[in-house]
């Protein structure tokens, strides 16, 4: 399985902004109003090189979509292109094929501007994309789904340039009043009430090459991807980059002194500066493992066995205990309330 982004991953540009206040104007929505409750300036939305967090985006989309339709993000996500999306939208439609551009998408996701947590799994001659949405509250989290799902498809499209029809969709929503909205959007008719968002293609697509390849131009692209990403990751301080390390291995985390020497300093010194983020090393490593716990029991599907053994303890137990004192739930438990939200 490949996978990547969080919701509230990293920084990201306005590109995304800028088209969900069009959409808003066109439903009479006025840009300022939308501006001022995400904490954006006309200034950002007019700044290619500027920066807003992720939790300014989801205040925007929450403001948009408490006031559009219940399908509302499938609107926004047939506007994205890859032009929208930078240096990252480039590197897939200069790579060679489908597949090395759906390889440097899933490594960079979080360059993009989804707030889902976008999976891939290729098995049997499909490609499955997932899209899960278990930190949103309603009616982001409809909204988001919807526009990332589309959003993809048509990246999909635009890159091959041709049409592209998955063979299913699936969509953790219930069903809506009106379908036929959603079986536009998509080209053929989702399924609802789904235990998990997923748009199904033929895998046999991935090999098809692209009409823009260009080699030169994809391998600069992705080595621009690479170091945006480390200036994004650098910017989001300490306890982002121990989190980053903490990931690379998660069955066996480093310790406090490896991490201190990684980072090129000393323990008192990584102890002194995660305290001015307001934070500890056990706290980052607490939430590291949570988060990719919940990950794990939810959107893979693994035993509380697997989970322990992925993030490091030597015993199921062991885990057990650290999720309760996290969430006041057994794993089990957690997992069952979560699947039914």
């Amino acid at each position: 399985m490949n996978s990547a982004n969080s919701a509230h991953a990293a920084a990201r540009g306005t590109g995304s902004a800028a088209l969900l206040c069009a959409l808003g104007e066109e439903h009479g929505l006025p840009r300022g109003r939308l501006l001022a409750g995400a904490g954006i300036t006309e200034a950002q939305l007019a700044d290619p090189g500027a920066e807003i967090s992720a939790e300014q985006e989801v205040r925007l989309v929450a403001a948009l979509a408490a006031e559009l339709p219940e399908d509302g993000g499938l609107a926004a996500g047939g506007r994205y292109r890859l032009a929208t999306y930078g240096i990252w939208g480039f590197a897939l439609l200069s790579s060679r094929t489908l597949r090395a551009g759906h390889e440097v998408a899933m490594r960079f996701l979080d360059l993009t501007y989804a707030l889902t947590r976008v999976s891939a799994v290729e098995d049997d001659g499909e490609l499955h994309l997932f899209f899960d949405d278990l930190d949103l509250p309603e009616p982001v989290r409809r909204f988001v789904l919807l526009r990332d799902a589309t959003a993809a498809l048509q990246l999909w499209r635009e890159s091959l340039g041709r049409p592209v029809v998955p063979r299913r969709v699936e969509l953790r929503l219930p069903a809506p009043v009106d379908p036929a909205p959603f079986a536009a959007a998509f080209g053929v008719p989702p399924g609802f009430g789904a235990p998990r968002s997923t748009v199904v293609f033929d895998a046999a697509l991935l090999d098809q090459p692209l009409p823009q390849a260009a080699p030169l131009t994809a391998a600069l692209c992705e080595a621009q991807c690479r170091e945006l990403l480390e200036r994004r990751v650098s910017r989001r301080g300490l306890s982002g980059q121990v989190r980053d390390l903490l990931l690379r291995h998660p069955q066996q985390m480093p310790g406090q002194e490896a991490v201190a020497a990684e980072l090129h300093m000393s323990v008192r010194t990584l102890r002194r500066r995660l305290g001015e983020e307001g934070t500890s090393f056990r706290a980052v490593v607490d939430q590291t493992r949570r988060h990719l716990a919940e990950e794990l029991l939810v959107t893979v599907g693994l035993s509380v066995e697997e989970v322990a053994e992925r993030i490091g303890y030597s015993e199921a137990s062991a885990f057990v205990h650290a999720f309760r004192r996290w969430t006041g739930a057994s794993p089990r438990r957690w997992a069952r309330t979560a699947a039914r939200e």
